[in-house]
């Protein structure tokens, strides 16, 4: 097939299948899907398998999937030790009215593992570990309000579908970011509940948080600024947020969702800082439907049914079997040498990546931490959400669909994430494409 250097018409020529796919959903599913964060200009593809770190979709072109289920599938697709584990749980039930052994299993590795967590209780979404998060932290405090980051993507509840992806400019300024709303339909008065801060401006951060310390319940951050950017925090904005919040009877909130992914004990071991709470997903799941939300002992046994409880915490496929041996067979299989090479791969993805950009004299800059990484085109550093938002959008997503045509999966906003499975061959097979990319646009 002749294709155009166009990179839409190229796009369009490669996927007909997921067009006439996508145009069939939309006749019953608003947007033609149920996640709004995967829909992309001018439609997604529609995946038929995946295998390892190789999908294809539904006009049977493969791609190197360098997302992995918005950083999900740290082994890859498929996972021959998970899926073994899985078909045999598959004959003993999927769901029990009952607890069961393997809850058991992943809670104490968790808990072996990451540094805040004495207790820890399973949900289905990293939307819901969060919700209860801030609702234990209320309980706790017997206050309401709460601080978080903008740009910080914490699920879909409303408390905190507040200024993630905003227009800086309808934003107010940095010194004192406005609370914006991030959908219609949120309930009155939300937005007088959440006090919004920049993240990484330590001194401006502390100075609206003190404005506001005697009513905050709880402050909520990613350590790495996830789904908008991959922006690790800077370790002095951190440790205030600890110092701040043991000072003034704050509970501090780890949402570790994405950024659990680099290294055992997530990104609160790499930083050596300690929440009070800690919210989980993605990778604790073994690629099923997954969250989780832990931490110290005190703040746990509100949910303690033999305590009260104070706070209620129900969900019909919590912790459900299959879930909880698939979560645990993958984390037994994320060794520190497994770590190690994750950290080597990101680091050598991004340093290819920089050395692309510097060589065609592109401005950008390449965030990330161990297996995560974003890329941003523009010449200031990336520090916090306003200074992605200031990026080339249009050469982003120029750059995302020259990608896919070059058989490379990455989120639309250029972020990604390594499996296990990966090495250096598909290393090089990204820069090279990236490459290639970028030098069709100049």
């Amino acid at each position: 097939m002749t294709l155009s250097t166009d990179e839409l018409t190229r796009y369009l020529e490669l996927t007909p299948n997921s067009r006439a796919q996508w145009e069939t959903a939309r006749e019953y599913l608003p947007g033609g899907d149920s996640r709004n964060s995967i829909f992309w200009k001018p439609y997604p593809i529609f995946i038929k398998s995946a295998a390892g770190c190789h999908i294809v979709d539904a006009d049977d072109v493969d791609r190197l999937d360098f997302i992995n289920t918005m950083t999900t599938m740290i082994l890859g697709h498929g996972s021959k030790t998970v899926m073994d584990a899985v078909r045999r749980q598959l004959d003993l039930g999927v769901a029990y009215n009952a607890p069961n052994e393997h809850q058991i299993h992943l809670a104490r590795l968790l808990c072996e593992r990451v540094p805040s967590f004495d207790q820890v209780r399973f949900t289905n979404s990293g939307t819901e570990a969060t919700l209860n998060t801030l609702r234990a932290a209320r309980a706790y405090t017997g206050k309401s309000r709460f601080a978080k980051v903008e740009g910080g993507y914490h699920g879909t509840h409303d408390a905190v579908t507040v200024s993630v992806r905003v227009d800086p400019l309808q934003a107010g300024a940095m010194e004192h970011p406005d609370a914006v709303s991030g959908s219609e339909g949120l309930a009155e008065g939300i937005l007088d509940q959440v006090v919004v801060i920049p993240f990484n401006e330590t001194e401006l951060a502390r100075h609206i948080l003190e404005e506001h310390r005697d009513d905050l319940a709880a402050i909520i951050v990613e350590p790495v600024l996830g789904s908008v950017g991959m922006v690790p925090a800077e370790p002095g904005f951190l440790t205030m947020l600890r110092e701040f919040t043991i000072t003034h009877n704050i509970v501090l909130i780890f949402d570790e969702v994405i950024s659990f992914r680099v290294g055992s004990g997530g990104s609160q071991e790499y930083y050596g800082i300690t929440p009070d709470l800690t919210s989980l997903g993605k990778i604790i799941g073994g690629g099923f439907a997954v969250g989780a939300f832990g931490g110290k002992r005190d703040i746990m046994e509100l949910y303690d049914p033999m305590k009260g409880p104070k706070v209620s915490h129900a969900g019909t496929f919590n912790a459900n079997p299959v879930t909880m041996l698939a979560g645990a067979t993958t984390l037994e299989q994320l060794t520190p040498q497994v770590y190690q090479r994750l950290d080597y791969l990101g680091e050598s993805l991004r340093q290819g990546i920089r050395k692309v950009c510097a060589d065609l004299e592109v401005p950008a800059q390449i965030t990330g931490l161990g297996s995560l990484f974003g890329i941003h085109f523009t010449d200031h550093p990336i520090r916090n959400y306003r200074d992605i938002a200031a990026g080339d959008a249009k050469l982003r997503y120029q750059m995302f669909l020259g990608l896919m045509n070059e058989g490379i999966l990455v989120a639309s906003n250029l972020v990604g994430s390594l499996s296990t499975v990966m090495g250096e061959a598909e290393i090089s097979r990204f820069v090279g494409a990236f490459k290639r990319v970028l030098g069709r646009q100049l």
